[in-house]
């Protein structure tokens, strides 16, 4: 900790001196004009970089002062008109004049929120164009890890949920293209069922914003928004091809997009496969992947009246390492005491049990009515269909029929008035999950209907150098369950354990709320602080759990006495934009009451007549989340670059005096890269750097094994950039990721008991834009 604090204090008093070795006297005015009419557009909100406000000096004219000189970044929004972004170089006092396009529809934007929108009080952080395409084949969690504060829950190679300042699943909402996402995501092993291709921006907000899309996010908010669609032509494509090393795998993504008329659309397809993955030293057993995806957008504009729909469909098949499904409880110890798998695997495509086979769909529709130029009324309803099967390894020959088998069906329909600075409105929600029959095995959650009705409403306030926020929100969720159960209190003498119906039904219900703050200090730094109020009803697998989870490799016990969390986070941001070097530094501190974790039972296992496994049983305490995240970035001159990303999070269980379980430790991030110059070939190289420190603030015998040491790892990136004739390029990557080969364990990963992590991947990525 220490160490940490020190680091920020350094690098607090590096970008001060930066920030205050030139003097930032530049203007620049901004005319903004209407596509059709020519006429000026007033009233546009305007960011630079992010942060600096203008003047609006008269209707369509707007004025920066106190810049520096560099390259900046402009951010134009106005409700009507297309969203727009412009790279401006400043060195001498600049005029100029941006044209806006009406009706631009927007898809395929990817944001992890932990506030929500650009202007408000709220920390958030959207990835650019370069990180996307860099992680290009990974999964959502894996694209998100690039983020100062995101890290990663992983239950072995093919899968991972992220995790923002400590928190995951359940505690963190992912917004996708305007829909909250339903799925399983009580399981440490079920990824967000998002295909990231369909994800052209990407926002983390850190804070709990519980207004808008619902209570629950004591973590933050992942946002994927649609990038907007090309206007000026009736199709355009886009193709990419990816090869991977480790594993073998291809992977493709066709996209197809255009406006005709009054009508835009895009349709996308994403399939790969991938065989074995290898650690630094051996094949990981069943560790292959098959996927399938697709999404169609279509939208008509008549009037005043919009129309939207969405259609999206996530298919994937994946194998769990055959490794952390063993037969006795003297196996269980002997693996983790050897510490990786006593068989040798080889290399093959084959999936076989035990598996996951996962499909979800979305279907949205959307309605628009613009009351003026500057209010509108929303409606909006989706349906989901999640569908998970589990495979195990079955005595005899029916390996395809699923040990798990679980649709969950959700419906949710809201009405949402907004005008600038004001946001009022009411959802509801219908959910019901079944587990299907025909299995032969006990569920391990029971079938359930979870119902919930909610109303908000949302102010911002501007004054003078500050921006005020104020948002509440009231919710209500009516949960009915019912399933069998074992009853372990009445086991037989021939050691059979009877089953029993078990039924319940709960209410729940509470206001939750954010207040912030944001104030731009001088032209070079901006403040920001949010306090957020959020909670969380438990969710069924934490309620009644009882049974194993085979994509874990875990036996998990629930608690049906388990209370609903409440949490209170205040986040302290501090953004430096100095022209050659940006940086941010943010603080937080989160106190949950009826914190929810799962904690092992190290002297205990589970022995059932499909193997032994760890014991796994949900708890709840008080709870006190703190850190820092830090991030900088500086031109060090025209061709090289330097990043650094520091993360810091700290969990303490108050109630027993003891360390939370399954919490990051510190991490940091850093690259150097050179950029060539433009209409070269190449576009850039890039070493990145990566360590993990070892997790330190853990109980002693409180796991079935000690943290794992820490570890260095390191990528590099090659780019190439090629323009084509007719608006055609072609994009080149070439990517090692791990390129020392280092054998190493996380302790974020559920399967280190068994086995360590990949090995060196090399990667080829060609994007064309046709």
């Amino acid at each position: 900790m220490k160490t940490i604090i020190v680091l920020i204090a350094q690098w607090a008093l590096y970008t001060s001196i930066f920030a205050y070795g030139q003097n930032c006297n530049l203007t620049l005015k901004v005319q903004l004009i209407d596509a059709e009419n020519h006429q000026p557009i007033g009233s546009a909100q305007l960011y630079l970089n992010n942060n600096t406000r203008p003047k609006e000096a008269s209707p369509g004219k707007y004025v920066f002062q106190q810049l520096c000189k560099g390259a900046s970044s402009l951010y134009i929004d106005h409700s009507g008109y297309e969203k727009k972004e412009a790279n401006i170089r400043m060195s001498q006092d600049t005029a100029i004049t941006i044209v806006l396009k009406k009706d631009v529809q927007q898809l395929e934007t990817v944001t992890v929120t932990a506030n929500t929108q650009i202007s408000a009080p709220r920390t958030s952080i959207t990835l650019s164009k370069e990180q996307r395409q860099e992680s290009q084949g990974k999964n959502l969690a894996g694209v998100l890890s690039e983020i100062a504060g995101v890290n990663t829950l992983k239950t072995g190679a093919n899968n991972g949920k992220p995790v923002i300042n400590g928190l995951y699943g359940n505690r963190l909402l992912l917004i996708n293209h305007g829909v909250r996402h339903e799925s399983q995501q009580w399981g440490t092993d079920h990824a967000p069922e998002v295909d990231p291709f369909s994800a052209e921006e990407i926002t983390v907000i850190k804070s709990s914003d519980a207004v808008r899309f619902g209570p629950d996010a004591l973590g933050g908010v992942i946002k994927i928004s649609p990038s907007a669609i090309v206007t000026d032509r009736k199709a355009q494509s886009s193709h990419a091809i990816l090869f991977n090393s480790n594993g073998r795998g291809l992977l493709l993504n066709d996209k197809l997009e255009g406006t005709v008329g009054q009508f835009s659309y895009r349709a996308g397809i994403t399939t790969g496969k991938q065989g074995n993955l290898k650690s630094a030293d051996y094949y990981l057993g069943n560790t292959g992947n098959e996927e399938l995806h697709g999404n169609l957008f279509a939208s008509y504009k008549t009037g005043k009246n919009t129309f939207k729909m969405y259609l999206s469909h996530f298919g994937n098949t994946l194998g769990v390492f055959q490794g952390a499904h063993i037969g006795s409880k003297e196996d269980i110890l002997a693996r983790i005491e050897h510490g990786r798998p006593f068989e040798e695997y080889s290399f093959s495509y084959k999936i076989g049990a035990p598996k996951q086979r996962v499909t979800h769909q979305l279907a949205k529709l959307e309605y628009l009515y613009q009351l003026d130029e500057n209010s509108q009324i929303e409606a909006q309803y989706s349906i989901q269909r999640n569908h998970r099967k589990e495979f195990d390894l079955r005595r005899v020959a029916e390996n395809d029929v699923p040990m798990a088998d679980i649709l969950l069906s959700t419906q949710q329909l809201e009405l949402v008035y907004s005008r600038p600075f004001f946001m009022a409105g009411i959802s509801g929600s219908l959910q019901v999950n079944n587990n299907v029959p025909g299995t032969g095995s006990t569920p391990i959650i029971p079938n359930f209907d979870n119902h919930g009705l909610g109303a908000f409403v949302s102010v911002k306030v501007p004054f003078k150098s500050y921006l005020l926020e104020t948002g509440v929100r009231y919710d209500y969720k009516f949960f009915d369950a019912a399933g069998y159960q074992y009853d372990y209190s009445k086991i037989t003498e021939d050691g059979l354990i009877p089953q029993y119906l078990m039924t319940d039904r709960k209410h729940f219900h509470n206001i939750s709320g954010v207040a912030g703050i944001s104030q731009r200090v001088n032209a070079v730094f901006t403040w920001k602080s949010n306090l957020g109020l959020a909670w969380r009803a438990p969710s069924a697998n934490e309620l009644y759990s009882d049974g194993i989870h085979h994509g874990t490799g875990t036996y998990e016990v629930g608690n049906k006495n388990l209370k609903s969390e409440k949490g209170l986070k205040w986040i302290n941001s501090l953004s430096m934009d100095k022209g050659f070097i940006k940086a941010n530094v943010d603080l937080f501190a989160q106190v949950i009451e009826n914190y929810i974790y799962s904690q092992p039972v190290p002297d205990s296992t589970r022995q059932t007549i499909r193997g032994t496994f760890p014991l796994f049983q949900y708890r709840q305490d008080r709870a006190f989340f703190y850190g820092a995240d830090l991030s900088t970035l500086t031109d060090i001159n025209q061709n090289w670059q330097y990043g650094l990303n520091i993360s810091l999070v700290q969990a303490k269980n108050i109630t027993k005096d003891e360390f939370l379980p399954n919490i990051p430790a510190w991490k940091l991030q850093q690259h150097l890269s050179y950029r060539f110059a433009p209409n070269q070939v190449l576009s850039y190289i890039k070493i990145k750097h990566h360590f993990q420190a070892k997790q330190t603030r853990y109980e002693p015998n409180s796991d079935f094994a000690a943290p794992p040491a820490a570890y260095h790892l390191f990528d590099a990136v090659l780019a190439s950039s090629i323009k084509l004739k007719s608006q055609r390029t072609a994009e080149f990557q070439l990517a090692v990721n791990n390129v020392f080969n280092e054998a190493y364990k996380d302790y974020m990963d559920r399967f280190r008991y068994y086995a360590h992590a990949l090995g060196r991947n090399v990667s080829l990525k060609v994007n064309f834009t046709f």
